[in-house]
């Protein structure tokens, strides 16, 4: 009976102990989620606009580059 006990105290202390590390993991991540926003939202806006800018930029980049392919394709189906 006594083997009965302390079999259950076992697996009673090691589901707390598991369930303990579980809310810490949680709490470290609201942590760290609530640290990012509060941190400067003008930093991260303006991070977000440059961002933009480049990939806009990007994409002027790329459609000049098919607009030159098809004025080259044009030029050559005319023969000039």
């Amino acid at each position: 009976m006594s083997y009965l006990k302390l079999f259950i105290m076992l697996a009673l202390t090691v589901f707390f102990s598991a369930c303990s590390q579980e809310t810490k993991t949680e709490t470290q991540e609201e942590k760290k989620e609530t640290s990012k926003a509060s941190t400067n939202p003008v930093n991260t806006y303006l991070d977000s606009r440059v961002n933009a800018i480049g990939s806009a930029k990007a994409s002027v980049i790329q459609s000049n580059k098919k607009t030159e392919e098809q004025n080259k394709a044009m030029d050559d189906l005319l023969g000039r």
